[in-house]
């Protein structure tokens, strides 16, 4: 094969080469259409697309426009009027900043350009036929700047041919407006699909705009984020951990109002609600960074929606801290979904209530004879004290409350002995003492009984505290009654989480308690198991767990936590090797330590199926009011459930009455 020789490329086929980095589809046009005109000052953008922006994309903004004698120029490669010496590419403040959009747009379309500054009585046009300039002609227009792209990829049918269906093209389209439209709550944006208006964003407030992301039945399940550091503006929405999803179309990050994708601050915003979502599933959020355009690097990646940061750590570290204070500073207990309950017409309500108005008022027959067999002895009675054997007699639900109480905190007394371990015992206690429940609960010197209340600080506490003796429903979950209605507790993830807490508190300060094995357990290990068990071991000494390799294919286990004495340490430590030689090129540290931990606290929690007597009840309701994250298990999954009296009243039809 013969040499070539080294020869520049001409300037059209440079333009098409950029464009096919920096135009992808017709979503491509709008969003460098936009960020144009933003950067033009403009107050208000409207969007028009026509087969899904395959034949038509214009958009029309108020901004400052673009001098006549500047429009042809403004069509070349390089062209820009944003950036004047080398200092200002390491300090970018505007949206863009290559002036390369338009040429590129410009070699794969038909592309006019109309504009009229504010100092000039009239508009000028320029058109760009697949890279071929028609000189400037004056034209009617209104102060601002009009951009149409027709037939995009005219001239290039290869990449023409993998434009999706109209449907999916729009969809891009406006997928692509509400995005860059989040960070400007102050501009004005429409969406005009083949002469049809499709969406609007009015000048709003922030919080407003950032709500146009999520879906309506969203915006009562949200949480403010407002963080300040010396140089640093953290500011957004976060979702309660309830509506994480599947995927993540319901996050949006940004850096200095820019739309980006950073594995750095998704990272952070995970560990963020780690314990609190599922794995596997994406909070909704909303976040806005704002930070010195010195510091951050936008020109990474040709569509501009990658950036390198210079202090990559302290964003990370400030986006985690962020997220999470407000977290735990929100009630994070979901409500309860029930299904909707037709509503009465006004004009039917107002007649049904004047019936029942009318009936009430005349006395019925059968009101009448009641009266007539009135007798004295009725009338002179006085209700005296419930005797004991009465009591005994009568079903529990037809006993008043008052009473009910009394005679269930009674019978209790007698039962109350050991049942409830002391809240060191998490550390470890020797077998004698333990209590002979199963999974007992741990009480909290000087607590008072059911109904102690929160400080309302805590996720999931609030002003929930009950207010009469929960009952435990199938041994599994209890029901309390609180200010707003009731709460349905799953015992053994509400008993889970605050075990974890416990835990990740009690080793900050120092190894668990663990009791020797007078003869080592030993558990069969592969090769991986055994080099795994080097790595962590120092992590496992903290967690009072004493294991070292005992021959080629086997682990001898020489020590284990005190407080998880009723588990079979073997299975333990088999199923700890097995799970992090299944995740261990993903786990880190950190991660490891709460993964370690999420099974201690699971193995270690009342079971459901587990019945609970009335302290141990206590207790762990107690222990609710004090938990941070008291809305959610370790493992994400809700430990509450509330049902207010509205939600009743709608289920029982109570309401239009």
């Amino acid at each position: 094969m013969s040499r070539s020789s080294i020869q520049q490329l001409p300037p059209n086929l440079v333009n098409r080469i950029a464009a096919g980095e920096v135009i992808e589809r017709p979503a491509s046009v709008v969003k460098e259409l936009v960020d144009n005109a933003i950067d033009a000052g403009a107050t208000t953008i409207t969007v028009e697309v026509e087969d899904g922006g395959r034949e038509l994309v214009r958009v029309i903004d108020d901004g400052h426009g673009i001098p006549a004698d500047e429009l042809a120029l403004a069509f070349a490669a390089h062209a820009t009027s944003k950036l004047r010496t080398d200092e200002d590419l390491f300090a970018i403040a505007t949206m863009g900043f290559r002036g390369e959009a338009l040429a590129s747009i410009g070699s794969v379309a038909h592309a006019r350009v109309l504009s009229r500054t504010p100092d000039n009585d009239a508009a000028y046009e320029v058109q760009n036929r697949g890279g071929e300039l028609t000189d400037a002609q004056a034209s009617s227009g209104s102060v601002g700047t009009t951009i149409d792209v027709r037939h995009l990829f005219f001239n290039v049918p290869a990449r023409r041919k993998f434009l999706k269906g109209t449907g999916t093209e729009f969809g891009h389209v406006a997928d692509q407006l509400m995005r860059l439209a989040l960070p400007r709550p102050d501009v004005a944006f429409k969406l005009i699909h083949n002469g049809r208006v499709v969406r609007e964003y009015p000048a709003a407030s922030p919080e407003d705009r950032w709500l146009a992301a999520w879906p309506d039945d969203y915006r009562d399940r949200r949480l403010s984020v407002d963080t300040r550091d010396a140089e640093i503006i953290i500011t957004g929405i976060i979702g309660l951990p309830e509506l994480a999803s599947p995927t993540a179309k319901y996050q949006h990050l940004y850096v200095n109002r820019r739309p980006v994708r950073d594995k750095s601050i998704q990272h952070a915003l995970r560990e963020a609600y780690r314990g609190l979502t599922e794995p596997g599933r994406h909070p909704a959020a909303v976040l806005l960074i704002d930070l010195p355009p010195g510091d951050v690097d936008v020109n990474v990646h040709p569509t501009k929606s990658e950036v390198r940061f210079k202090d990559s750590g302290r964003i990370y570290s400030l986006v985690r801290s962020a997220v999470r204070s407000t977290l735990l500073g929100g009630d994070l207990t979901p409500r309860a979904e029930l299904s909707a309950v037709p509503q009465v017409p006004d004009a039917a309500r107002q007649s049904m209530q004047q019936k029942l108005a009318d009936f009430f008022r005349s006395p019925s027959p059968v009101q009448q004879a009641f009266e007539v067999a009135a007798t004295p002895v009725q009338q002179s009675f006085t209700p005296t004290e419930p005797s004991p054997s009465s009591l005994a007699k009568s079903p529990s639900w037809v006993i008043p409350p008052e009473v009910n109480t009394q005679a269930r905190i009674a019978s209790d007394a007698a039962s109350l002995g050991a049942a409830i371990l002391p809240s060191q015992s998490l550390e470890g206690q020797p077998p004698s003492s333990l209590s002979p429940h199963p999974n007992p609960l741990p009480a909290i010197p000087g607590e008072g009984t059911r109904g102690g209340s929160g400080d309302g600080s805590r996720a999931g506490g609030g002003n929930d505290g009950p207010k009469r003796p929960a009952i435990q429903l199938h041994n599994s979950y209890l029901v309390v009654e609180s200010d707003e209605g009731m709460l349905v507790i799953d015992q053994h993830a509400l008993h889970e989480r605050i075990l974890y807490e416990d835990l990740l508190n009690r080793i900050t300060r120092g190894p668990l308690e663990s009791q020797r094995m007078l003869i080592p357990l030993t558990l069969r290990a592969n090769a991986k198991q055994i080099d795994l068990l080097e790595q962590i071991r120092p992590l496992l000494m903290k967690l009072g767990i004493e294991a070292e390799p005992f021959g080629p294919d086997a682990v001898g286990i020489h020590a284990f936590p005190s407080f998880l004495d009723r588990l079979d340490p073997a299975i333990f430590v088999g199923e700890l090797l097995e799970k992090g030689e299944a995740n261990r090129m993903d786990l880190h540290e950190e991660e490891l330590l709460h993964s370690v931990l999420d099974m201690m606290a699971c193995k270690a929690a009342v079971k459901a199926g587990d019945p609970l007597t009335g302290p141990e009840i206590d207790a762990l309701l107690a222990r609710r009011e004090l938990a941070d994250r008291a809305s959610n298990c370790p493992h994400g999954r809700p430990t509450t459930l509330r049902l207010s009296l509205a939600d009743l009243e709608k289920q029982f039809k109570r309401t239009g009455f």
